[in-house]
């Protein structure tokens, strides 16, 4: 795949090495803590410069008590600005005590405090120790202050988390390392060999560049890549991040050049673009689908944008595809609409696949949708195959499991 538009006037004005751009990201900022010496109950009395081991829990328990819970984190957070670690085992204790759920504000800010001075322990804490620890925002803020100090020993740390949680541990290592300001991140990935995993962490990668950079500054972040194998990674994912983050129209835009036509191997860019832009703006969706060159992967994008959107806004989808007309660019959206009523509505099914321009893919539909009405309703199914503009192959295919279980 190019990258570059043969008309394109590039120009290294106020361009940067892609690590020195990666350091710039960041995402979820660790404020908490820093936060939390302004604001807290009885700011304005004086307070010991650092907390003691002796003096921790009973501070502890005092804000964990607090019941309003913004006070209550900002609180924690301030008495945590003052621990050392020395106090670990009174803070813990506290924690545990309180009546805190699984994810809740004091349980992150512990995490990254702890992280801070032993991530080790403080993994071990958060996986297999007080069960509030064991969730997802615990884990993401662990690993990222753990990378922002050690970020090449943080991810390699990734691989030994439970795979239920390896996620949010992906997520706070590559933050982390961004933040930290250290090369490296990009080439780690790159490295990587097991193109499965490669692909995992280069979503994350993805999001936080749209996140951070928008759609735009994003895709020319992507012209620094020279690896064509890890830009075209990058490039689907970031495609992806943009639309599902409502700049559909800008990363469509982009797209389009790139996407094929007739049998050539698809980019994928439809899919990637349509399944998600069309949960924001069905209508601009649509509208750019129909535009794309004929082809397979416009197909693709067709047929998968209108199955996401059945099976997670079926009220909608149903309104809009029932209003519109059978035409060619669509076909793939109303043959998954077809096999979706065929169970209940199989006449209608085989009425709306028979107005298809595409042989192909009529006849495919016709025999799938009318053999499992036969099998159902053996006479019904004859009835309407008799009288439909269908050739012998696909009658007696459609009919020849029903008929052969009814013979036997």
């Amino acid at each position: 795949m190019t990258w570059r538009r043969p008309s394109a006037q590039r120009s290294n004005r106020n361009r940067r090495p892609i690590a020195t751009e990666l350091v710039r990201l960041t995402l979820l900022p660790a404020t908490l803590v820093a936060f939390a010496g302004l604001v807290a109950p009885g700011c304005g009395e004086s307070r010991p410069e650092h907390l003691s081991s002796e003096t921790a829990r009973a501070e502890a328990d005092e804000v964990l008590a607090i019941g309003d819970p913004l006070a209550r984190s900002v609180g924690f957070g301030a008495l945590l600005e003052r621990a050392e670690p020395d106090a670990l085992e009174n803070l813990r204790a506290a924690l545990a005590a309180a009546p805190l759920d699984a994810g809740d504000p004091e349980y992150v800010s512990f995490a990254m405090w702890w992280a801070g001075f032993d991530p080790e322990a403080a993994l071990d804490w958060a996986s297999h120790g007080d069960w509030q620890a064991d969730s997802w925002p615990v884990l993401t803020a662990l690993f990222r202050v753990w990378a922002q100090n050690e970020p090449e020993r943080a991810f390699a740390q990734i691989w030994k988390v439970e795979e239920r949680s390896r996620n949010p541990a992906i997520r706070g290592a590559i933050a982390g390392w961004q933040d930290s300001g250290k090369p490296g991140l990009v080439e780690a990935i790159q490295a990587i060999p097991d193109l499965v995993i490669k692909q995992r962490l280069s979503e994350t990668l993805a999001h936080r560049l749209v996140v951070m950079r928008g759609a735009s500054g994003a895709t020319a972040w992507l012209e620094e890549i020279e690896n064509p194998g890890f830009r075209d990674i990058l490039a689907k994912r970031v495609a992806s991040a943009a639309a599902d983050q409502g700049e559909g129209a800008a990363i469509a835009a982009w797209a389009t050049p790139f996407v094929t036509s007739g049998e050539d191997r698809p980019s994928g860019f439809p899919r990637r673009i349509g399944t998600r832009w069309v949960l924001r703006d069905p209508e601009a969706a649509w509208a750019w689908l129909a535009s794309l060159p004929a082809g397979e992967d416009r197909d693709d994008g067709v047929m998968e944008t209108f199955r996401d959107w059945m099976s997670l806004e079926p009220i909608a989808a149903t309104l809009w595809i029932e209003k519109a007309e059978v035409e060619p660019w669509l076909e793939p959206a109303f043959g998954v609409y077809a096999r979706r009523i065929a169970q209940q509505r199989p006449k209608d099914a085989l009425d709306l696949v028979a107005q298809f321009k595409d042989p192909k893919e009529r006849n495919r539909l016709t025999v799938l949708i009318a053999e499992s009405w036969s099998l159902r309703d053996l006479e019904a199914a004859r009835a309407w195959l008799d009288q439909a503009d269908v050739t012998d192959d696909v009658r007696q295919r459609a009919l020849a499991r029903a008929t052969h279980r009814a013979r036997s």
